[in-house]
């Protein structure tokens, strides 16, 4: 009697949850206005500033285990903070063991810009491998956390990127959805 009892019980829990799983409230999106597009793009300098996307608590970018050699997820608390392409980017460059600039974020309709200052890493001083895994953070990190990009593009402040490894036609897409 006992062991039909348990049964039950047991039952009992795996229905409850996942009837449980079955009913997730829809999360809200939020639209972007042209407004909200012109507050990111005047995010040219970097830091954190006010922009546009739902709050969220963590966010997750992606940075480089050195020595494995690979891109490793990271998982970041947001607190108050919105999460923009500038703050994205601030992320992704604080973990990171080589020093990045970037000079300037642009954003037109759903593709980002992205501009390097020419005498540091990315553009100077990597190597083909390190580089793309650079570019692939950063990529990757805006693409999976901003909803309205789907292109990324680097440049370097003189126009084109260009750098010993790698050279893009201007506005040429690094990588999209």
């Amino acid at each position: 009697m006992k062991k039909i009892i348990l049964f039950l019980c047991v039952v009992l829990i795996a229905f409850g949850g996942i009837g449980c799983s079955m009913f997730k409230p829809e999360e809200d999106e939020m639209d972007l206005t042209e407004e909200d597009i012109l507050s990111a793009n005047d995010n040219r300098i970097m830091g954190v500033s006010s922009g546009s996307v739902s709050p969220v608590n963590t966010l997750f970018i992606y940075t480089i285990d050195s020595i494995q050699e690979e891109l490793v997820p990271l998982q970041i608390p947001v607190g108050g903070s919105r999460i923009t392409p500038a703050f994205i980017m601030d992320e992704v460059i604080r973990n990171l063991d080589e020093k990045v600039e970037v000079t300037e974020i642009d954003i037109e309709k759903s593709r980002i810009y992205i501009t390097f200052n020419e005498d540091y890493a990315p553009v100077r001083k990597c190597s083909k491998n390190f580089e793309t895994m650079i570019l692939d953070c950063i990529s990757n990190s805006i693409l999976d956390n901003i909803s309205y990009i789907d292109e990324v593009v680097f440049r370097g402040e003189k126009g084109a990127y260009q750098s010993d490894n790698f050279k893009f036609e201007e506005d040429e897409v690094y990588s999209s959805r």
